[in-house]
């Protein structure tokens, strides 16, 4: 599958479980959406920029205020994928510090380095090859961005949906991914 049907396919599918969602027909579906990598050394700690305010590549913003971190902060794991690759399921670091700045959402990341996969991937960040991480999230609160101003006489929204304004969101985990949502998830000197 190429890239741009795997982001169809995805956006198509947050897009149905949202509106399930917001209808009462379902729960609410985990989605995911890419931060940035600020550099580490040696056994300092990886320090993520694991979300931002900015749209991304779906027109899609998460408020950094409506991050909830309580679940996380209990499991506060670092996954390879999202666990989605069917090969490394387990844990390949952990993240003991998450925070906001500004509009930013930071996260701490300490590698499990007796983990040779996870040693790896941790090199691979190191030397510059891999340079984004990416939420795993589920929605809580949010609004459809649309073209144009005004509503209907309904009172919903006019114009083309352009995407989503996440409001509230529980944070469920962070994942190391060589392609992200953001096209700002670019690792920082």
């Amino acid at each position: 599958m190429e890239l741009l049907e795997l982001e169809t396919w995805q956006r198509d599918a947050d897009l149905e479980g949202l509106e399930g969602f917001r209808h009462g027909t379902r729960a609410a579906p985990t989605l995911y959406r890419a931060g940035v990598v600020k550099a580490s050394e040696g056994d300092a700690p990886t320090v993520f920029i694991a979300s931002d305010e900015e749209p991304d590549r779906h027109g899609d913003t998460i408020s950094v205020a409506g991050w909830d971190l309580k679940g996380f902060e209990a499991n506060p794991i670092f996954l390879w994928m999202h666990g989605m690759d069917g090969g490394h399921l387990l844990p390949i670091g952990r993240v003991p510090k998450a925070w906001a700045e500004g509009k930013q959402l930071l996260a701490a990341v300490h590698w499990d380095k007796d983990d040779p996969f996870a040693a790896e991937v941790q090199g691979k960040y190191q030397r510059g090859f891999l340079k984004a991480v990416s939420v795993g999230f589920r929605p809580l609160e949010f609004e459809e961005i649309r073209e144009g101003d005004g509503a209907d006489k309904a009172g919903h929204a006019r114009g083309r949906m352009t995407g989503i304004n996440f409001l509230k969101q529980e944070i469920l985990e962070i994942s190391a991914v060589p392609v992200p949502a953001n096209p700002r998830a670019l690792q920082k000197a």
